[in-house]
């Protein structure tokens, strides 16, 4: 029988960062959802008053201070303990931090000056899971910082070996509830678990989103930014293929309720009810009409067979699935260019992987991999799910010309992404840190961009969004 371990980690208090309100209520949340209700096998939990945790008659401090939980990886991974087909999910709630160019998650008395010598990083976290035995071990991130930490997007790739799921999208902030005293993220993802587990085959791909959905759905009710999950995973895991442990059926004993208008934050505010997200929708309506399918080939008869057979089902089914977005029911519906957080949706809806797992482009700015584009760079900018390419192109021969700047929208569309000014395919590498177009392969240089003008209305416009104008002039030197 399939074992199902889990790692908790949460810290709220830090020696040399500022206080999280809710990290370690979040952490207790999640480890006592997975002992009491997914019915976990083994959870080890770390936090401020967690209990201490005996391996090999080995005592371990749980205090989650980077030689407390170094001790507990060295000792709990130096061997498989798990075996295919089991579960282990770790759970990481606290501060995440980018230190040269790579992806850290801080201790308790982790230092951001020295964060390679007095932190962990994710890769290695990744690689400890890797050598449990589990062949599908899942990281969920809900790493909290401030705007000018900019977690989950490291230089290297994301981790391999792993599926990982971060709290937010690049450039995005994880948000705490003060009404809910907790995380959104680490809310929906016990929602999300008790959710998956009324339905027919649960897998992460499933749970990822029901968070995507869900999540800046909570965001807007309590008049929080955006925040959208995102997720992760190298072509040796599918997704779609890990299933989600199930829950105990808590629906008796949970009255069903409608979501209200945010309360002051001195009046306890009532939990968001757990409402059927877009992504179950769309799952069971795709399920439906198949058997729909199935059943109008049975009763036809092997005459009729060949032209029911021939219908496009195909092209229903996405029909369909337009319909529940909202997109208008024409012929040209399919093909059209969507931006901003529909685009994700509906590049994320589709059971295609290179579709569902959309590579999107880290942001930041970047330069041209070879010589041919003189000081031409690129510029990519995200928010609440929408991104936006600034190009700017100098002339390569000296003369006394202009830059010419283009501002646009970028486009999600079944496949792949494309730019809607110059309407040419945006390719982005396994690394995300490399982008080609028609005329260069572009490389990732800093996070440095500017938000302001032009981007921060493509940023900010609803639907696609180009404008071109004159830049500087060119020094003929």
């Amino acid at each position: 029988m399939a074992e199902k371990w889990a790692i908790v980690i949460g810290i709220s208090q830090y020696e040399r960062l500022q206080s999280l309100q809710y990290a370690e209520r979040d952490a207790q949340l999640v480890r006592d959802f997975l002992v009491k209700e997914a019915k976990f096998d083994q959870v080890y939990y770390f936090s401020d008053r967690s209990p201490e945790i005996v391996l090999d008659g080995v005592t371990i401090l749980t205090q989650p201070t980077v030689a407390n939980l170094w001790r507990f990886f060295e000792l709990r991974f130096a061997t498989p303990f798990l075996k295919q087909g089991d579960t282990l999910w770790l759970f990481f709630s606290g501060y995440g931090l980018q230190y040269a160019d790579s992806d850290y998650l801080m201790p308790s008395d982790g230092e951001p000056e020295a964060a390679d010598i007095t932190a962990f990083t994710i890769d290695a976290v990744a690689d400890c899971l890797c050598r449990s035995g589990a062949d599908s071990p899942v990281l969920f991130l809900d790493a909290c910082r401030t705007d000018d930490q900019k977690f989950g997007q490291g230089f290297g790739t994301d981790p391999t070996g792993v599926v990982s799921i971060f709290s937010a999208d690049f450039g995005e902030v994880t948000q705490e509830i003060e009404a809910m005293q907790q995380g959104t993220f680490a809310h929906v993802l016990v929602e999300g678990v008790r959710w998956e587990s009324r339905q027919s085959n649960p897998t992460i791909a499933h749970l990822f989103e029901y968070l995507r959905d869900r999540v800046p759905q909570i965001n807007l009710h309590h008049g929080k930014p955006p925040q959208t999950p995102r997720m992760s995973a190298n072509a040796a895991i599918d997704p779609e293929a890990i299933p989600v442990p199930r829950a105990i059926d808590r629906r008796q004993s949970q009255p069903k309720v409608r979501l209200s208008p945010p309360v002051p934050p001195t009046v306890a505010a009532p939990k968001p009810a757990a409402v059927m997200p877009q992504s179950v929708m769309r799952r069971r309506l795709v399920e439906g009409l198949a058997g729909v399918a199935i059943l109008a080939l049975g009763f036809a008869g092997i005459s009729a067979y060949w032209e029911v057979t021939s219908l496009d089902w195909g092209g229903i089914l996405r029909s369909a699935q337009l319909a529940l977005s909202g997109a208008p029911p024409s012929s040209s519906a399919s093909t059209k260019p969507l931006t901003g957080t529909a685009s994700l949706q509906a590049a994320s809806s589709s059971r295609d992987r290179d579709n569902f797992y959309q590579r999107l482009p880290k942001t930041g700015t970047y330069t041209a991999t070879t010589g041919r584009s003189g000081e031409s760079y690129r510029e990519i900018s995200s928010g609440a799910g929408r991104f936006c390419i600034k190009i700017v192109n100098t002339p390569t021969t000296p003369s006394t010309g202009y830059q010419q700047i283009i501002v646009s929208s970028l486009a999600f569309r079944e496949n792949g992404i494309y730019i809607d000014a110059t309407r040419e395919r945006l390719t982005v590498d396994g690394t995300f840190t490399e982008i080609t177009d028609s005329k260069n392969t572009w490389q990732w240089l800093s996070a440095d961009v500017d938000r302001s003008g032009l981007v921060a209305e493509c940023l900010a416009a609803p639907g696609s969004y180009i404008r071109q104008v004159k830049g500087g002039k060119v020094n003929p030197s």
